[in-house]
């Protein structure tokens, strides 16, 4: 071959390499670029922006400080939905957690018959809940579970006290047991002495070695002790609470307290234990003090009598109505007076109290204390579930003079109220007083029953309710697919929304969950699926079961708003049927959602 003809083959194919090396190294550089692009994409989306990203030809490096151990794994996760896990170097690191102090373990059971509530901090619930089995061993048992669980492990003693507590609530039909690690008290109510007896021997031989077992159990006495009677009179109402010897006695009572206004349902429980046989005729000398002050509180217990005038009373005249008093008393009486003075009841209370007021519209007004920001949030939410969102209007005071075991009290008092169609209840440390109307029958044994589960029998309880039964008309239920319909429509506007890749519900999507739970109860004749749904980002199996995690939740919330829904189901599609491009931002938005879907009746009625 000539010279020429060489070189000129030589050029060409030195030109040829040049350019096939120019090409490759292009297109190893938009490889690159695409693959850190999508990744980034990913993380963002995934909500891990913390995390960085590095391409080194088709190795993609993953740096950064993750939050937690959690949060390091669904940075992970997202990027190897975008590219091939071979392919991803891991040099994620993750932040040294701050210790924390370890919360005090207790658990309230309330059980009254069958309605049982379940109040406190608990260790993780296993896969086998010690006291819902339990439970299912009672019949028709109506459930109020408002513990909640921490991922702490059992503390020592913990698991025995739980199962104590357990074995004592199915056999104890009315009571109050509280546990905690190694320790159960037991505050008991039964019929009859006897019982008594048998009762504690039974729950002693339960006692399991290592746990304190206290019982406190009382049956009734054919002595009241103390012997007390107590007559209000204040700008709402009046009201009387009384013991009396005889007959005779209480129809002198009730007779003076109806004709100074109390209710014509007042009556006094007949039973000995009255200092002297003059006991109602100090009665109603006393009741006749309060009616010549225009108001204020009578107050019996055994030999002593109390009697304090209304706020604002002239002195003067306070002094001669409690000197004429004085002397109508017999000798074995002792009398204490008092003048309430404006400043102390403006502002400076040291007392605790509550008071609920549940009204015509169905509105309801929470004032008194309460012992702190949590337990204020619990008894709004509480009530909001047994009332209505929107309906209640708490104006209660955060106080430190608040006593133990103040909430439940509270709680148990808006259970009371819950059985009233209007009325009003109030509490102190050693009171309640229930005033109003229900449409139950045997209303007056119902109230105290649960009063006395949830105070003791030692407390003092005013009851005066009137049953207004209403007559039994037919349930006009709605339209299954006009519920389906409102509840699409409220979603529309108002999708559930979750924390990124979670199944905890965001707080915004709190009241509309309370709209779709209002919305099923009326429609609680119909069958409904809850449908999650994901977008299409991520592995195909961690979508279906985030998608099933937050259709569960959204049941869960429902069913822990303990109102009367149908048969309601979860189910998650994962990212198999969506209604939008998963191609943009906006159809991944739309096909993240909750969806609910009446489930059509067959011909022979079932779904």
């Amino acid at each position: 071959m000539r010279p020429a003809a060489i070189a000129f083959a030589t050029a060409g194919f030195l030109a040829s390499a040049a350019a096939a090396a120019l090409v490759a190294t292009f297109a190893v550089a938009t490889l690159e670029d695409t693959t850190e692009r999508n990744s980034k994409s990913a993380l963002i989306a995934s909500g891990q922006s913390w995390a960085q990203i590095e391409t080194d030809g088709t190795i993609v490096i993953l740096t950064g400080t993750a939050p937690d151990e959690r949060k390091r794994i669904q940075a992970l996760d997202a990027i190897s939905g975008v590219v091939s896990i071979a392919r991803i170097r891991n040099l994620m690191d993750v932040e040294e957690s701050i210790p924390v102090i370890a919360p005090r373990f207790a658990l309230e059971i309330l059980r009254s018959g069958t309605d049982v509530s379940l109040i406190g901090i608990t260790p993780s619930e296993t896969e086998s809940d010690i006291i819902h089995d339990f439970i299912a061993g009672i019949d028709g048992v109506s459930l109020i579970d408002m513990k909640e669980s921490t991922a702490w492990p059992a503390p020592k003693g913990w698991d025995a006290a739980l199962q104590l507590g357990a074995e004592i609530m199915i056999r104890v039909e009315r009571a109050k047991i509280s546990i905690l690690a190694g320790e159960v008290i037991v505050t008991a109510v039964v019929k009859s002495d006897a019982e008594k007896q048998r009762l504690q021997r039974e729950l002693q031989s339960l006692k399991p070695e290592g746990v304190i077992l206290s019982i406190d159990i009382t049956a009734p006495r054919p002595i009241f002790a103390p012997y007390t009677l107590t007559f209000t009179v204040s700008e709402t109402d009046t009201t009387l609470r009384c013991y009396a010897l005889t007959p005779d006695g209480e129809e002198r009572i009730v007779t003076a307290a109806k004709r100074l206004g109390a209710p014509d349902t007042s009556a006094c429980e007949i039973g000995i234990g009255a200092p002297t046989e003059s006991w109602s005729e100090v009665a109603v000398a006393g009741m006749d003090a309060v009616a010549n002050m225009g108001g204020g509180i009578f107050e019996m217990q055994d030999s002593g009598v109390t009697l304090t005038g209304p706020l604002g009373f002239d002195a003067q005249t306070f002094n001669a109505i409690v000197q004429s008093l004085q002397k109508a008393l017999p000798e074995a009486y002792s009398l204490q007076a008092a003048l309430p003075e404006a400043e102390i009841v403006a502002g400076s209370e040291t007392r605790p109290r509550f008071h609920a007021q549940l009204r015509k519209d169905g509105s309801v007004v929470l004032e008194g204390v309460t012992i702190d920001e949590i337990s204020k949030r619990t008894l709004l939410i509480y009530a909001e579930a047994k009332f209505g969102y929107g309906k209640v209007n708490d104006i209660s005071k955060i106080a430190n003079f608040a006593p133990h075991g103040w909430t439940s009290r509270q709680l148990v008092a808006l259970e009371v109220l819950a059985m009233l169609t209007k009325g009003d209840i109030n509490v102190t440390e050693d009171s309640v007083a229930v005033t109003g109307t229900g449409e139950t029958e045997g209303l007056y044994d119902a109230i105290l029953s649960k009063l006395e589960i949830g105070f003791g029998a030692g407390a003092r309880f005013t009851i005066v309710v009137e049953e207004n039964i209403p007559e039994p008309v037919i349930e006009d239920l709605p339209d299954a697919k006009e519920c389906e319909a409102e509840i699409s429509a409220l979603l529309q506007e108002n999708q559930i929304l979750f924390a990124p890749s979670s199944a905890v519900i965001e707080s915004a999507s709190v009241k509309t969950i309370n709209q779709i739970a209002t919305i099923l109860n009326r429609c609680k004749h119909a069958a409904f699926e809850i449908g999650g749904h994901t977008d299409s980002q991520g592995r195909e199996e961690m979508n279906l079961n985030l998608s099933q995690h937050r259709a569960d939740a959204v049941l869960d919330s429902l069913l822990a708003r303990n109102m009367l829904l149908g048969e309601v189901t979860a189910v998650g599609y994962g990212e198999s049927q969506p209604i939008a491009d998963n191609e943009t931002e906006e159809g991944r938005q739309d096909n993240r959602r909750i969806a609910f879907k009446l489930l059509e009746e067959t011909t022979d009625g079932q779904n």
